[in-house]
């Protein structure tokens, strides 16, 4: 019988994570101007913002079995928006619409949370 879903999950140490945000063009060589202008709004939060968005990059491409800077998949393809009533969802590219296509995925969820040192994000793949 066929899988009807797949997961992923992603932990990041939000200290450990601050580390790679002060590196270089990090934040614009990984994430997406939205993904950019929301969390740098979020003064206080800014850091656990970022950290939750990276998780949910690797948890999507950890559901999709791929693992982030392979078989063409950069994290710049995955991106985290909010609703108006701040529910996040998930933005992709078509390339990685055509990843999805051809392992037969018609719909994603994400979820995100942080609390002081940690933020985590589980992603979900949904198959007809």
């Amino acid at each position: 019988m066929a899988k009807k879903m797949r997961t992923g999950n992603d932990l990041v140490h939000i200290p450990r994570f601050e580390k790679s945000l002060s590196v270089g063009n990090f934040i614009q060589k990984v994430f997406h101007p939205n993904e950019i202008a929301y969390c740098e709004s979020k003064p206080k939060g800014r850091t656990a913002s970022y950290a939750a968005r990276f998780a949910a990059k690797e948890a999507f491409a950890k559901a999709l079995g791929t693992g982030l800077y392979a078989n063409g998949v950069s994290p710049k393809e995955i991106w985290v928006e909010n609703e108006t009533n701040g529910r996040p969802f998930i933005n992709i590219t078509d390339n990685i619409k055509k990843i999805l296509a051809s392992l037969e995925i018609e719909d994603y969820d994400v979820s995100l949370s942080h609390h002081e040192e940690y933020a985590i994000a589980t992603v979900i793949l949904f198959k007809n």
